[in-house]
């Protein structure tokens, strides 16, 4: 009899494993998915540069805005040649996804940052530089900009 109830108890963690298995694998493949969706999105302009140096498994951040115009993006940075939009893509290694519900920024390791509504494209841009140069990886990245 105590053989039976040993046999149910594996039985039984065996089929919850294989069912948990099963839902990561189902997850994983929702992720990947939501990422296609978001490449094709023609409101999705992808970092020009990774952040490959470092082992996050997200080697970019990415930009949500309300702002849905990338022509927004294209006026010049501060008193140099790069525009808003090179400053975010490569310099700080950044997608900008266009036309969203709020302005957030997406850090590599996941967590989102909420960035003030209703600001133009370069306001957006000086607040974003803030905020990455907070970072403790970002502080070089802005560092570099001559800030």
């Amino acid at each position: 009899m105590g053989f039976k109830k040993y046999r149910v108890l594996i039985c039984t963690a065996l089929f919850l494993a294989m069912g948990h298995f099963s839902y990561a694998q189902s997850e994983n493949d929702n992720e990947k998915s939501m990422a296609v969706i978001i490449d094709e999105n023609s409101d999705f302009f992808d970092a020009l540069r990774l952040r490959s140096d470092l082992r996050f498994q997200i080697q970019k951040r990415i930009l949500f805005t309300t702002i849905g115009d990338i022509e927004a993006f294209h006026q010049k940075y501060k008193d140099t040649e790069m525009t808003l939009e090179y400053v975010i893509r490569d310099r700080l290694h950044t997608a900008i996804f266009l036309d969203q519900k709020k302005n957030t920024l997406q850090s590599m390791d996941g967590s989102d940052f909420g960035l003030s509504p209703n600001q133009s494209a370069s306001e957006l841009t000086d607040q974003l530089v803030s905020l990455i140069g907070s970072m403790y990886y970002g502080a070089d990245e802005v560092e570099a900009l001559g800030q």
